[in-house]
């Protein structure tokens, strides 16, 4: 399985919030994952800890939203010879505990838990999903929306009969940061995998109890300055 993390902005570089963060998946992804399975993708050149970026092309983003930029460029990685099962997370999608999942369908996706729309800050997909990328980057640019909503769309109408293709997968992979009480009590523990903005002071404290200490304090030490 492959690690992979995509950012691509016209400004090619990291914004402030993404500097942090970039270390502090990586920091963390170490303790779980060989350098050469963690994939990190950008529209410019980047290292830290061995940890390399690939570099795609500006126009792999997307103008309609900026984090449908991601469906473009897992399109364009599975048509250039990604050939792996891969986990792809948003940068604020922490990683708590091994992950060993069996995926029967080509894909996976997690919903919000409180609620069934999709979350897509945390998907598992093998390389025969290509055709499911393809029919969610058409949504986002059909009905001018992000990844999600374009989702929701697809798989409400059971486009070329998309339902057959994907499995619901238990929020312990994606546990987000919203109803957070309700959550706990649906969510498969241990729960593998965290979503929450960290330099939000009061939801790095909400979720201390949840997560490692070290991460915390990687997190404190990354971001000096949350408030």
């Amino acid at each position: 399985m492959k690690n992979l993390m995509i950012y691509i902005n016209p400004r090619k570089g990291f914004d402030d919030e993404h500097t942090r963060l970039a270390e502090i998946q990586i920091d963390n992804s170490l303790k779980y994952w060989r350098p050469e399975d963690i994939l990190l993708v950008t529209n410019f050149p980047y290292e830290y800890k061995r940890v390399k970026t690939s570099v795609v092309d500006d126009d792999l983003y997307c103008t309609v939203h900026d984090k449908a930029s991601k469906i473009n460029t897992v399109i364009h990685l599975l048509i250039n010879g990604l050939n792996d099962f891969v986990w792809l997370h948003d940068f604020d999608t922490f990683q708590l505990e091994p992950i060993n999942i069996e995926l029967d369908k080509d894909i996976g996706f997690t919903d919000y838990g409180w609620s069934p729309k999709w979350n897509t800050g945390s998907i598992f997909f093998k390389p025969s999903s290509l055709d499911v990328f393809k029919w969610l980057r058409d949504a986002v640019y059909k009905y001018k929306t992000d990844e999600e909503r374009a989702l929701m769309i697809l798989t409400k109408e059971n486009y070329n009969n998309i339902n057959s293709r994907y499995r619901r997968l238990n929020i312990t992979y994606n546990f987000g940061m919203r109803h957070i009480d309700k959550n706990l009590s649906i969510v498969e523990k241990p729960i593998k995998v965290v979503h929450f903005h960290p330099y939000r002071s009061n939801l790095l404290q909400r979720f201390k109890p949840l997560i490692p200490n070290y991460l915390f304090d990687l997190i404190n030490e990354k971001s000096p300055n949350i408030s």
